[in-house]
């Protein structure tokens, strides 16, 4: 079954934080319309799967102008080819892979026995943690930029709504979140700046980036 309510959330930066649970996360703070939402950043996995990521600088969107045309707040889309809806697996770009795993980088597996464990724990967080930061605290400054968050909305009755499953959501093990698996549903950050656009790209090493029309990995690669 995919990943639910596959939306893009539309809004202005505020503030960010790393927040501690079941596994960490770097939470942002947007103000969209007239009320604030939160999107959940994964600096980690919790299965301790290793995280991959890439920002990727002067990004091109497949459909710019239908971004910038999007209301504030969050925005449903449907799982196909086309639209706004995002597969790391299958699209291009002017003729060219709008991601791919060689692009992005790994961050080491945490290591959690023995304080040269811990250490290594803290700078693997650390690396993608601090390259959120740095980047948001631009877009805050800049004034007038503009965030859209790609993944699962969500709603908290009486909190903040948001956004979270910000990386791909495909290609998981069958069991092992293989029911987010689903095309045409990854997540992903895009942030607008003027008229400069940066992408910030997650995955996890456990996901296979050869999959089926179900988004679970093919046959061969799941023996």
């Amino acid at each position: 079954m995919p990943i639910s309510k596959y939306s893009v959330l539309k809004g202005k930066p505020t503030a960010g934080k790393v927040v501690k649970g079941a596994s960490r996360h770097y939470q942002i703070t947007m103000e969209a319309g007239t009320k604030p939402f939160t999107v959940a950043v994964n600096i980690e996995s919790v299965d301790e799967s290793e995280v991959l990521y890439a920002i990727e600088q002067s990004f091109a969107p497949l459909d710019a102008p239908g971004l910038s045309a999007l209301a504030a707040g969050v925005t449903p889309m449907s799982r196909e080819p086309g639209g706004m809806a995002l597969d790391y697996v299958r699209e291009r770009i002017a003729g060219k892979p709008m991601i791919t795993r060689a692009a992005m980088t790994l961050l080491p597996k945490a290591v959690k026995h023995g304080r040269a464990g811990n250490e290594r724990e803290i700078e693997a967080s650390r690396a993608l943690e601090n390259a959120v930061a740095a980047l948001l605290d631009r877009a805050i400054a800049a004034g007038d930029a503009t965030v859209y968050a790609f993944g699962s909305a969500y709603a908290d009755s009486g909190v903040v709504d948001g956004i979270h499953d910000i990386h791909m959501n495909q290609g998981n093990p069958v069991n092992n979140h293989g029911n987010d698996n689903g095309v045409w549903q990854d997540g992903a950050l895009f942030l607008e700046m003027g008229k400069v656009w940066t992408a910030v790209f997650l995955a996890f090493q456990t996901e296979s980036w050869t999959t089926d029309g179900r988004g679970d990995p093919t046959a061969t690669l799941r023996a």
